[in-house]
Order: structure tokens, then sequence, then C-alpha cells
């Protein structure tokens, strides 16, 4: 239900940032999010003639909703409110707050299963956590309109012509957008599927902890194993590209799961080695279509349409999530009986394993393919004029005389008026031709 939501929101939120403005729809979705994830741990055994499943289920969609709005809206302010020198920096460091956030995730359960006794109140401590984050950062979020937005949209367009204007813009934009959306539905296959089935790898390794408090701790360690890349991606982000560093992502992954599915049987007996390369494949998620994928549509988009362009490339990606959650976890238990892997199915439980990997290898080179000949990472013009001081160009020899040799004449000519406390710079004549020249200082 929370994907579902998501998928909802990334679409219903994008078209609506781009209707209403970037402001009212950024705190719109930061509300659904911290309401939803209220109501859940509110939870009771019946309420509202639905049992606690059920709440769960309902509650989850609206957290779902808004989060999944955070991802065009977020993208978008940011974009928008960067310039062009650092706009891929920001956009991959926004982004990368969705490993810190998971990493959180882990030492809240962690500390949950060991400090708190009931186990009722242990996931609903978990859940109601969550919302602390957002609660935190909500007041930020009554910032100004953004500036791109209101000069290319909102003092030219009416809200009730904005939707004819999304959806030509979407059109004429149709290939780039089968370029995101596209990336972003292969890598969330791989990327989900691969997280959702992790405790299967850590099980078939023989490092799996049954228990409540090592379950825990292995989703701790699984997090952790993902931050090196975020790292990386928001350090080299500007000097490698965002379709090369996409490029380089899909490539490691084809790589190393291959190298995991050939060797399989003899990584098993290197524990730490497996550990290493399964972590190596969230590096490479990390490193490159995770973060990619997330900051390519923010950028090539028109203004018109850029939050709707993201929330459909993400939703893309969501879809993608869905299909990779539940394929890879009926694959790796498919060879058992009845498709659910007891204790004393380990072996078959390999083979499943082994399968997964084999297809991750497969669909990672897809990837590579689809980046390569379908992905476009120009900027759209409309970003070009957002500037600030680090991106303003240099001087050119000679460039300033031109300029105040040019108002004197203009003083001179009657065309501009003179500023008052302005004196007149004495013209001397040129040693080269002659030519009266202004040689005062700058006013």
């Amino acid at each position: 239900m929370t994907v579902v939501g998501a998928l909802t929101g990334q679409i219903l939120f994008g078209v609506c940032g781009d209707i209403i403005g970037r402001k009212w729809t950024f705190i719109s979705t930061a509300a659904l999010t911290i309401i939803g994830t209220i109501l859940q741990a509110a939870a009771q055994p019946r309420m509202m003639g639905l049992n606690i499943w059920q709440q769960l289920m309902l509650f989850r969609f609206f957290m779902g909703v808004g989060v999944g709005g955070e991802y065009p809206m977020a993208s978008t302010v940011t974009s928008e409110g960067s310039s062009a020198a650092h706009r891929g920096r920001n956009l991959a460091a926004v982004f990368s707050m969705q490993g810190v956030g998971r990493v959180l995730c882990g030492i809240v359960i962690l500390f949950s299963v060991h400090v708190i006794t009931d186990t009722n109140w242990q996931w609903r401590f978990s859940i109601l956590f969550g919302a602390i984050p957002m609660m935190a950062c909500f007041r930020f979020r009554w910032m100004p309109e953004s500036e791109t937005f209101m000069e290319d949209v909102g003092e030219k367009t009416p809200p009730s012509e904005r939707l004819y204007g999304i959806m030509m813009a979407v059109w004429d934009n149709r290939l780039k957008l089968l370029g995101t959306a596209g990336a972003w539905f292969i890598l969330d296959v791989v990327f989900y599927g691969n997280s959702l089935f992790s405790a299967d790898v850590t099980e078939a390794m023989g490092g799996a902890n049954k228990t409540l408090q090592g379950n825990a701790l292995t989703n701790l360690f699984i997090q952790l194993m993902a931050m090196p890349g975020y790292v990386c991606g928001v350090l080299f982000m500007e000097s490698i590209g965002r379709k090369r560093l996409q490029m380089i992502g899909f490539t490691g992954e084809m790589i190393i799961f291959a190298i995991m599915a050939i060797f399989y049987r003899e990584l098993k007996g290197l524990t730490g080695l497996f550990v290493f390369l399964y972590a190596l494949t969230f590096f490479f998620d990390d490193f490159g279509p995770n973060l990619t994928t997330f900051v390519i549509p923010a950028e090539i988009f028109p203004t018109a349409a850029r939050a709707t362009c993201h929330g459909l490339s993400a939703a893309s990606g969501k879809a993608g999530a869905a299909v990779g959650g539940a394929a890879f976890l009926k694959v790796t238990n498919m060879f058992c009986p009845g498709g659910v892997c007891g204790d004393d199915h380990q072996h078959l439980l390999d083979k499943g394993v082994r399968a997964v990997f084999i297809i991750c290898s497969c669909i990672a080179f897809v990837g590579l393919l689809w980046t390569k000949f379908l992905v476009d990472d120009t900027p759209h013009e409309s970003l070009a004029y957002v500037e600030d001081a680090d991106a303003i160009e240099p001087a050119l020899p000679g460039e300033v005389e031109e300029l105040e040799e040019a108002v004197v004449e203009g003083i001179e000519m009657g065309k501009l008026q003179k500023p008052e406390g302005y004196v007149i710079p004495p013209r001397q004549p040129s040693a080269s031709n002659g030519v009266q020249v202004a040689s005062g200082t700058k006013q």
C-alpha cells in the first residue's frame, strides 16, 4: 500500500506542483506524510469498522501519497533554487538523505527491540518516530514561491490554462521522458528487489539471526552498506556527469551480480568476501542510477512540466519496485515446495538466490543500454538564468573600459542622464590611433 500510495502521490502532486505552484504543494506533501504516519502509530484493534490491518493499509496509503509527492517537489524546488554550477551536487545531496533516513530507521528499530519490551509499543514507537524529521523541517516549507516558476509560468499562464500547457510539454518531451522513466523503472526493479530479498541472501550466507534483535541488527548493517555510494555520488556528481555516472553504476551492478552468480558456491564459504561483494551492489546503486534517476528529470524538462515529468519518472520507478519486490521474492523461493523455503531447504534457497543474481545482472545490462541510447542529461534552457556569485563570468580584458566609454559617450550625447555625483573622466588620446577614450575610475 505504501508503494501504491507513493506512485499515486508522485503523479498527483507532480501535476499539482505545476498547476498550483511549488510552495503550497510542497507544504501539502509534508502535512500528508506527517498525518499518515501518526495515524499508523495510533491504529486500534477496531476503529471505523476496520480491523487493525485494514487501518494500517489505509493509513500507509495516505503516508505513501505524501512520500510520493516529496519526489517531484523536493527535486523541483532544489533544482530551481540552485545555480548551474552546484545544481547536480545539491540534488544529489537532497536524495542522499534517503540513505541517512534508512540508517536512522535501522537505529530506531534496533533501539526499540532492545529497550522496549512490549512488542505492541515497539512497532508503534518505530513508526511514530518517522514523523519527527518531517515535523522538524515543516516550518521551512513556508518559503517564497520559486522565482523560476513565477517567471516562466506564474506570470504568463493563468492556473486554468496550465493543465493544457503541461500536457503539451509532456508530449513535446516524450522521448526524454521515456529515457528517464524507463531508467528509473529498471533501477528500482533491481534496487528494491535487492533490498527486499536481502534477508534471504544473509540467510543463504549463514549470517542471518532469526531473533527479533538479530533481524534488527542485520537490517541496520544492510542500510550502512549503502552509505558510501551516496557520499561518493554527491562528491563526484558534477565532475563525472549525470549520464556517465548512471552508466558507471549499471555497469558495476552488472559485473558484481554476474560474479556472485558464477562463483556462488565458492563465495558461500568466504562469508566476508560475499558480504563485501553484496555491499558493492548497493554502492553502485547509489554511486550511479539511484542518484542520477532523481537528478536528471529535475534538470532536463521545461518549467511548465518539470514537476509532472519528474513525478511520472518516479512513478515508473515505483512500478518497477512493485515488480522487483514481488518477482524476486518468488524467484528466491521458487525451487522450494509450495514456494516457501524452510530450514531443511538450504540448497534450494541457494539455487533461488543464484537465479536472482543472474536476473539482476541481465537487468543492469539493459539499464546500461537504455541509458546509453535513450537518456539525455542536457539541462533545460529555462534553468540557465539561475545564477549565484560563483557562476558569474570574469570580465574580459578591456571590457570594463569599453562599457565606461559607452556610458560617457551616452551622457555627452544626451542619451543617458548623468548620475548625481558622477564626474566624467577626462579624455586622453589613444597611443594607437588617436581615438579619445575615458581614463577615469569606474563609478
